[in-house]
């Protein structure tokens, strides 16, 4: 973050010192033609002239590569977030593969043990983490399954209590299964640093559900986090913009919204005292 932050800064002087450059070059041909009391010959003039329109040629070359330089850093960013939810799911997997072991170990040393009982109960409690792992794999993209689990890992070391939803197999969404998960990752990102705001001795939850209709898949991920005001709600969306600078840099939520409605989607936000709410609904693949 702090590199994309040098970048623009030294973007801005740059730009600056070329309008300045401009401008003054411009200034002293201009002075030089209309004033009586400045004698110069009719060579360095046209010298003046040729450099005044050379500095706006060259402002103008400056200009027109900021776009590029701005979506390539877009770019470097949203590979590095594709990068860090890669990781962190990766470290999920082998976690949860640890504690498996761990777990038919301490099974099989209560059996040997003739301890069947506590096996029994043991077993019980880790079919009931088994299960809630279970609902997360009802969709018909392993990677959506993939990151659901990764993220709801993440809240329950947060303390947060995650409960999702999945009414839709999401089989004929109109988008690429890397892009809806970077969408997700995203918006549970955002909530889960919403909620890092309630005292921890309050009870904190997500929810994420998925539903479809004749023509959508729909999807709402909710937090009982702080309420956003009401004069920031108009420019949540805009690149840039965040209420938690400590956490972010601003571009998830325009990253977000610029990828569902590249797919003729639409994205919306309400927030209340008691939760806020993103709702999002992309075409199935036929209505695009």
């Amino acid at each position: 973050m702090h590199n994309r932050t040098y970048t623009q800064k030294a973007i801005v002087v740059v730009v600056a010192l070329t309008l300045i450059q401009t401008f003054g070059v411009m200034v002293i041909a201009a002075v030089s033609v209309v004033s009586s009391s400045v004698n110069v010959s009719r060579p360095v003039l046209i010298l003046l002239v040729t450099l005044s329109l050379v500095s706006l040629f060259d402002c103008l070359i400056t200009l027109a590569a900021l776009r590029p330089l701005n979506l390539i850093r877009t770019k470097l960013y949203q590979s590095e977030r594709s990068i860090d939810n890669l990781s962190n799911l990766n470290l999920t997997l082998r976690e949860q593969r640890h504690d498996y072991l761990n777990h038919l170990q301490v099974v099989y040393s209560l059996i040997e043990m003739d301890e069947y009982q506590e096996a029994k109960e043991y077993m019980e409690r880790v079919y009931t983490d088994i299960q809630k792992v279970g609902s997360y794999l009802k969709t018909s993209i392993p990677a959506v399954n993939a990151i659901l689990q990764a993220k709801a890992q993440m809240c329950k070391s947060r303390g947060i209590e995650c409960e999702i939803s999945v009414t839709s197999s999401l089989k004929d969404i109109a988008i690429p299964a890397w892009e809806f998960c970077r969408i997700l990752g995203n918006l549970i990102d955002n909530s889960i640093n919403a909620l890092a705001q309630v005292d921890d001795s309050l009870e904190k939850y997500l929810t994420i559900e998925f539903y479809e209709d004749i023509s959508h898949h729909g999807f709402r991920i909710s937090n009982n986090g702080p309420e956003i005001p009401e004069e920031d709600m108009s420019c949540i969306f805009e690149p840039g913009f965040t209420t938690h600078p400590e956490s972010g840099d601003g571009m998830g939520l325009s990253i977000t919204k610029r990828l569902i409605e590249n797919h003729k989607g639409k994205i919306t936000v309400s927030s209340g005292s008691d939760s806020t709410c993103f709702e999002g609904i992309i075409p199935r693949s036929k209505q695009v």
